[in-house]
């Protein structure tokens, strides 16, 4: 059993982001029918609420669905798995990750601080429901082993971001930033929990930190290219 107050506010943040997966569900059926949406918030809610009392891998499906009031069938025609409730909450954050990476800062601005700016943003947007999903995926190997797979769309994803606010951008640098940035989540969200900061201020210390090696990395090129091969020992 999970610590109560812990509960509470976990719950309280996934409950508020489950509303949202009912568009999901109803783009992964191909209906728009009004129990289709009620159906789907009413699994959802209950998902994540016994997910956040007693941890992901100890709740049933057949749990879930007794709780909503419907069968385990019910529950298979709205969401092909229990992972996939977490996963539908992680794409609509990261969607709106795409979103501000789109439309963030100054037109002229260079990469890397747009990215920065985008993922800090994104970060005090959800920083109490990544706060909640964490321990929630780190406890659970089979939930952590679909997150991380599906991390490979999300990176694609915000390539794709990449390119539609830098068309000069280079397809395999957009990769190369998207798989970076992927990366800088995963480190920045362990360091908001490790060190007690909010999610914000872990990913502003790993951009800027970021920042700082490329720029001293690029300082060291410079100077290393300027030589003349005669001052070459």
């Amino acid at each position: 059993m999970r610590d109560e107050s812990w509960a509470t506010g976990a719950s309280a943040a996934l409950l508020a982001a489950v509303q949202g997966v009912a568009a999901v569900t109803e783009e992964r059926r191909g209906t728009t029918l009004r129990d289709t949406r009620s159906i789907a918030r009413r699994l959802g809610t209950s998902a994540v609420a016994l997910f956040a009392q007693r941890g992901f891998d100890d709740v049933k499906v057949s749990e879930i669905a007794a709780h909503a009031g419907v069968t385990s069938r019910t529950f298979f025609r709205y969401f092909p798995s229990k992972e996939t409730v977490i996963l539908d909450i992680w794409d609509q954050t990261n969607a709106r990750l795409m979103e501000l990476i789109e439309t963030v800062g100054q037109p002229e601005a260079e990469v890397l601080p747009t990215l920065t700016e985008a993922v800090v943003a994104w970060c005090r947007e959800y920083g109490d429901l990544f706060r909640a999903l964490a321990p929630m995926t780190e406890q659970s190997e089979t939930l952590m082993a679909a997150v991380n797979l599906r991390t490979v769309v999300w990176e694609d994803h915000l390539a794709d971001a990449l390119r539609v606010r830098y068309p000069e951008l280079d397809e395999m640098d957009a990769k190369v930033w998207s798989s970076t940035t992927m990366a800088l989540l995963r480190l920045f969200q362990r360091n908001a929990v490790a060190h007690g900061l909010s999610y914000a201020e872990a990913a502003q210390d790993v951009f800027d930190r970021l920042a700082a090696l490329t720029s001293r990395s690029s300082s060291h090129r410079i100077t290393a290219g300027s030589r003349r091969p005669s001052d070459i020992a």
